[in-house]
């Protein structure tokens, strides 16, 4: 495949530099004019000027030549922090905040995360899959190729490794095992449900998944309403000398020691930082763990989100995330959360990008993506936007007319001036 004759391609192919200065600068993102990729083999071949690539990257019989034309070609974004494996809205809890009910008080209540568990663990296996299957591919529509996806909603070993399952089935997907999101609801009222919670994911849980293989990452929500550093730590750093990578929610009502903990465990990330100490900013910064802004869930929730330029001031890069979940953030449209985190939280345009496509791809681990450079799997999209820009500017009205994971098609035009195949 050809894609050719861009208005702006964007390889994203240069290192932001970790300081607080506003980056501006288009070259960061390594625009070209005219721009042009070659892919062969679910790999990128060729990155540059359509005359450069079409020199290289010669096409032949068969092979299909896309016409960008007045779009931006940009590598596949990436969105780092979901909960997208859920099977009921929380609409009502929405309404209840606006009245004036606080989160934690409609937690206490029986609702939040114990209502989503309820309704994932009366949920078929078949649903489950189809449901993330389904939002994984309204997200492409927008460019977004990966996705990584909590389990959380499940709170017992047999359902969070059904989760798990689930989440492993559906392309495109990385699946992060967040078994300290909250106690189990059958366990809340007991006097001792909170201790025997945590020993079953200690010596139960992570074994199981461990031996199952089907994690990437563990995840623990480290805050007031969350778990404490302590009572996570050690079955944390278990599972990070097993193998898994850790990323953390960090700070989202409170400071109890999350960013501190997360550069002590090499964490990749630390999620939300609504509420962090210069310390533990500082931690974060000397460990290399990025920082990830949702700023759909500090919108939802009515809450002072974090300050990008003071988060970049301390040296930490940054990502954004949709946090997509049915309580709190309940979107699938990462191109709006960079609109937000540029208005309202203080990154450029040209960070915005980074922040969506290189970054968080790195905090995943996969050097293969976020960029386009020869080498790299082919994870492309095609965005209706007249320049890069424009991103926040839409307000997150982007669309995807073309997108390719791993050089393969996930959405295309019907317009047929897009796609063409050489006789």
């Amino acid at each position: 495949m050809l894609l050719r004759h861009a208005r702006e391609l964007l390889t994203m192919d240069r290192e932001l530099p970790r300081s607080g200065a506003p980056t501006w600068d288009p070259g960061d993102l390594g625009v070209v004019r005219d721009g042009a990729v070659g892919v062969a083999d679910g790999r990128i071949v060729a990155v540059g000027t359509t005359a450069e690539v079409e020199r290289r990257f010669p096409v032949s019989s068969g092979d299909t030549v896309v016409e960008v034309g007045d779009r931006v070609l940009a590598p596949g974004l990436v969105d780092c922090h979901t909960h997208a494996l859920f099977v009921q809205d929380r609409a009502e809890e929405f309404s209840l905040r606006l009245q004036g009910r606080s989160y934690q008080d409609i937690a206490r209540a029986g609702g939040g995360i114990a209502s989503s568990v309820r309704a994932l663990r009366s949920a078929s296996d078949a649903q489950l899959q189809a449901t993330l299957a389904r939002r994984l591919r309204r997200m492409a529509l927008r460019g977004v190729t990966t996705v990584e996806v909590k389990t959380g909603y499940a709170l017992d070993t047999a359902n969070e490794l059904r989760s798990l399952r689930a989440i492993a089935a559906v392309e495109g997907a990385v699946p992060t095992f967040l078994p300290y999101h909250a106690v189990p609801p059958e366990l809340r009222a007991s006097p001792d449900g909170r201790s025997r919670y945590l020993k079953e994911v200690s010596e139960v849980m992570l074994p199981a998944v461990l031996a199952a293989g089907l994690a990437r990452f563990i995840d623990a929500y480290v805050d007031g309403a969350g778990f404490s550093p302590a009572e996570v730590r050690e079955a944390l750093q278990r599972a990070r000398a097993s193998g898994l990578g850790v990323r953390l929610h960090v700070g989202q009502f409170d400071d109890v020691g999350g960013a501190e903990l997360a550069a002590e465990l090499g964490a990749t990330s630390a999620d939300h930082l609504e509420h962090v100490t210069d310390r533990g900013l500082d931690a974060l910064s000397s460990a290399g763990t990025v920082a990830v802004l949702l700023p759909g869930a500090a919108f939802s929730l009515g809450q002072t989100p974090p300050d990008a330029r003071r988060l970049r001031a301390h040296g930490v890069s940054v990502a954004v995330a949709t946090d997509s979940n049915p309580g709190t953030s309940r979107t699938e449209n990462l191109p709006l959360m960079a609109s937000l985190a540029v208005r309202l939280e203080g990154l450029t345009t040209v960070e915005a990008w980074h922040a969506i496509t290189a970054v968080p791809a790195r905090s995943l681990g996969l050097d293969d993506r976020g960029r386009l450079r020869p080498g790299m799997r082919a994870d492309l999209c095609v965005l209706d936007l007249p320049t890069w820009e424009a991103l926040p500017y839409v307000l997150g009205d982007v669309h995807a007319p073309l997108v390719l994971r791993a050089g393969v098609p996930l959405a295309a035009m019907a317009s047929p001036e897009l796609c063409q195949h050489v006789p």
